[in-house]
């Protein structure tokens, strides 16, 4: 089976998407999915930022766990914008996955707030990138209308949550929205495939 193509929308703040993503690599690792991510800003500005959930259910540590994830409450909430943007350029320099993982794992697991450049950079610096010029594109919000525009798209096809993955293309195409196990992401690839 050839790897299905596989739309992603997600936010680096959201737990139920860092272990969807983490599910969805490893299909990609198996040459299953071919992921290309997109942003989603859950809260962007002016909207509040709501103070940090420490209270997750089971089923998303049971995720995580199967996911191979390290999964600890976060110190407060982040806006995401400049991770997204990030996350783009990293994408562009042939280190996307990578800086998506990194900004997951800095969040989730080391507890740093992903909103601020100086930590994206240090981020994208251990990948290889050139800080000067990731900093520059941060600073100007060179990639700020991709970010928006990702969302927007996902907004006209009723997303309004994340994780939200349109499987397949088409006409056999499908919205799958919420957490999901590597296994319920195998189903659908097999399913679109």
């Amino acid at each position: 089976m050839a790897a299905v193509p596989v739309v992603v929308w997600s936010d680096f703040t959201c737990p139920w998407s860092y272990v969807t993503e983490a599910a969805l690599r490893r299909l990609e690792d198996e040459g299953r999915a071919a992921p290309r991510y997109a942003a989603f800003e859950l809260y962007p500005a002016p909207a509040p930022l709501p103070p940090p959930d420490a209270d997750w259910p089971d089923a998303l540590r049971d995720l995580a766990r199967a996911a191979g994830v390290e999964l600890r409450p976060p110190v407060a909430a982040a806006r995401t914008r400049k991770a997204h943007e990030a996350a783009l350029f990293a994408a562009a320099k042939g280190a996307g996955r990578a800086m998506r993982e990194a900004i997951f794992a800095a969040y989730f697991g080391d507890g740093l707030d992903v909103g601020r450049i100086d930590v994206l950079i240090a981020l994208g610096a251990e990948l290889g990138l050139d800080r000067s010029e990731m900093k520059a594109v941060l600073d100007i919000d060179a990639l700020t209308g991709r970010v928006l525009g990702e969302a927007a798209a996902a907004r006209r096809l009723g997303v309004d949550a994340v994780p939200a993955l349109v499987i397949g293309e088409g006409t056999a195409a499908t919205l799958m929205v919420g957490a999901q196990s590597r296994e319920a992401l195998r189903e659908a690839l097999e399913q679109v495939g």
